[in-house]
């Protein structure tokens, strides 16, 4: 009898053995990995453009529904270029002079700011196909507007300009003008309305804003600029090397110039500025 119980607790041990062998040893209820058999939801790419929106009407804040937005033809642009990635598109606001850095570091996609693709910027980032071409005016207060009638009446001058910008390279070629250098426009143009500078060199659709808005201020228009394609259009920046974002970029681009969604842009957006 005892050889017997032996014999079957043996044979039990090898079948039990035998079974889990050819479970790989796991039970059936469980997934390798703790995968499941349901698919999971894809989450949708995310593309975050930076911009200093304080650039009507190519970038500013707008209260719409009692929410603060930042809207502007440049931002519509951008709005193209995530729906055309099939992408979320994630706003990114800072300093105008902070933007190329944080696009190197890898906290922004792209950027679209007003910004001219001057050769030094060009060494750091590329840039996109122009979608834009600007040029540049001299904000005066009304009272002095008969003042300036060339770029030799800025000589010896106050002049502020947006840090990082085209302007103030502009300003620093004026001859022995004195120059402020301030990051948002806003506070440029306080400094002009109070007396503290005598001018600001701004881009024109942005001066042109200015002046319609606000009685005391004006745009001098005998103060012209000479500037190449790169001085007066405008950009976009993506990373160095990132040809698949500026592929789909510059196509986005090519789209809406040839259809005129970008003038439409432009119009619509001086039509939001207060």
């Amino acid at each position: 009898m005892k050889k017997l119980l032996v014999l079957i607790v043996m044979v039990t041990t090898v079948l039990t053995a035998c079974g889990q062998k050819d479970n790989g040893g796991a039970t059936p209820n469980n997934t390798q990995g703790g995968s499941s058999n349901t698919p999971k939801t894809e989450e949708k790419a995310k593309l975050t453009v930076g911009t200093s929106a304080d650039f009507a009407p190519y970038e500013f804040h707008k209260t719409i529904d009692g929410k603060d937005t930042i809207v502007g033809f440049d931002i519509e642009i951008a709005k193209e270029i995530a729906k055309d990635a099939n992408a979320e598109l994630v706003i990114e606001d800072m300093d105008f002079d902070s933007l190329l850095m944080a696009l190197d570091t890898g906290k922004l996609d792209f950027v679209i700011s007003g910004m001219n693709p001057k050769p030094e910027r060009r060494e750091v980032v590329d840039f996109s196909d122009l979608y834009y071409h600007g040029e540049h005016s001299v904000l005066v207060k009304k009272d002095a507007v008969e003042q300036f009638n060339s770029l030799d009446d800025l000589k010896g001058k106050k002049i502020g300009v947006q840090k990082g910008s085209i302007q103030e390279e502009l300003g620093q070629g004026v001859e022995n003008a004195e120059l402020t250098s301030l990051t948002k426009l806003p506070e440029l143009v306080m400094e002009l309305k109070t007396g503290r500078v005598d001018a600001v060199i701004v881009d024109k659709p942005v001066a042109d804003q200015y002046a319609a808005k606000q009685d005391d201020i004006a745009v001098a228009p005998g103060v012209k600029f000479d500037l190449s394609e790169d001085e007066t259009g405008y950009a976009i920046a993506v990373k160095k090397g990132n040809q698949e974002l500026l592929d789909k970029i510059n196509a986005t681009i090519k789209r809406l110039t040839e259809n005129g969604d970008v003038n439409r842009f432009v119009v619509e957006a001086n039509e939001m500025v207060e």
